[in-house]
């Protein structure tokens, strides 16, 4: 009986060493935590990201909120002496466990479409498929006014991976800009996670 209770006490010490394994995987923080910058470049393990920028400030993390379970993992930004070639990378994390199961990435990227509708500004492009470093994401693409008759352009890209909402936002002049900066700064080779 007591090697019966023994061996019933190990499994379940084994099960919940096993499971909180996981969970410290999936948290907020580790997900922060497994990000870096060398140089000019972001790299996030927990989701392969690589976010190349050259001459770019690069802030990682610039927000983080445990409780929320979501963070914004690298803010990177451009200043070039001409202003037309400014530009700014967001990557962000936002857990699946705060939205309704079986949610698309669709109805995501339009509730944050419309947020930012709400706070003025306007819908240029709506909800569309686009493939980011051979990843399916979806993106919509509004328009920042500063001035009558000028104002620059906000990308927002979100794709579903390893238990959480990644978004790429990119701010720049137009969308050509934008797309551009998606092809050549953006590199994800997901790794496969708990």
């Amino acid at each position: 009986m007591l090697l019966k209770n023994v061996a019933t006490i190990s499994v379940t010490v084994f099960a919940t060493v096993a499971t909180l394994g996981q969970a410290a995987k999936s948290d907020i923080s580790s997900v922060v935590a497994a990000g870096t910058v060398n140089g000019d470049i972001y790299r996030n393990a927990y989701f392969g990201v690589n976010i190349t920028a050259p001459s770019a400030k690069f802030t990682a993390p610039s927000l983080v909120n445990v409780e929320g379970r979501r963070a914004r993992l690298a803010n990177i930004v451009y200043d070039s002496p001409e202003g037309a070639k400014n530009y700014t990378i967001g990557l962000l994390a936002d857990s699946l466990e705060n939205y309704p199961k079986g949610m698309s990435t669709s109805v995501y990227v339009r509730s944050v479409r419309h947020q930012l509708e709400r706070e003025g500004l306007l819908q240029e492009r709506d909800e569309f498929p686009i493939t980011i470093s051979g990843m399916s994401f979806i993106g919509a693409v509004l328009k920042v006014p500063e001035k009558p008759n000028f104002g620059y352009r906000r990308g927002i890209y979100a794709t579903f991976l390893n238990g959480y909402v990644v978004s790429l936002e990119v701010q720049a002049r137009d969308e050509e800009q934008i797309t551009k900066m998606l092809s050549s700064a953006v590199k994800i080779a997901p790794k496969q996670n708990p």
